[in-house]
């Protein structure tokens, strides 16, 4: 095998490993639910920026300043809450989820130093057809990052609809659990 194609199945090969490792990543999420219907910007900051992790970064961020690779598998992490409420089949944000989405955006503010974007998962139970519950979770985290982006002013935040793929509660598919926002952090 000459040097060339040597060199593009090297750059193949490592490109799917970085693609896998961004799924197991992922994959291995600390997610942390929060249900206090008023939690504070302390609570939330707590959840989305847990102090093992935070721990575990700075470890990392010494020992490569020291010019060594850091080989811990750092977790990402995430909140997720089924107080960011909506009524069945809208998109439009309760009051309850408002005084919700205040504590997230104050927590947020809190840590900027912290945080370089973040996406918003919307999350749907099973009922209505696979079309609608894309668009509906999509719709959601859309309405969700326009309120924490005109309230908040946060900068890079995207939106992702996982419609009902991802179940909270596996056992009850039509679960109330299941329509819920998920608030990840890249940092």
């Amino acid at each position: 095998m000459n040097t060339t194609r040597k060199l593009l199945l090297a750059a193949a090969l490592s490109g799917s490993l970085v693609s896998m490792q961004g799924m197991a990543a992922d994959a291995d999420r600390k997610t942390v639910s929060i249900n206090d219907r008023v939690p504070t910007p302390e609570q939330v900051a707590e959840a989305m920026f847990p102090k093992e992790i935070q721990a575990l970064k700075a470890e990392c961020a010494a020992v490569e300043k020291a010019g060594m690779r850091c080989q811990s598998r750092i977790p990402k992490s995430s909140l997720d809450s089924v107080l960011v409420t909506f009524p069945r089949g809208s998109s439009e944000l309760t009051g309850e989820a408002k005084v919700f989405l205040d504590s997230v955006g104050k927590a947020l503010q809190a840590k900027e130093s912290v945080w370089t974007s973040l996406r918003i998962e919307g999350h749907t139970d099973i009922t209505g057809s696979a079309s609608v519950n894309e668009r509906l979770s999509k719709d959601r985290a859309d309405v969700v990052k326009a309120y924490l982006v005109k309230n908040y002013k946060l900068k890079n935040v995207e939106t992702i609809g996982r419609s009902s793929e991802q179940p909270k509660d596996t056992a009850d598919p039509t679960s109330a659990l299941n329509r819920r926002i998920e608030f990840v952090p890249e940092w």
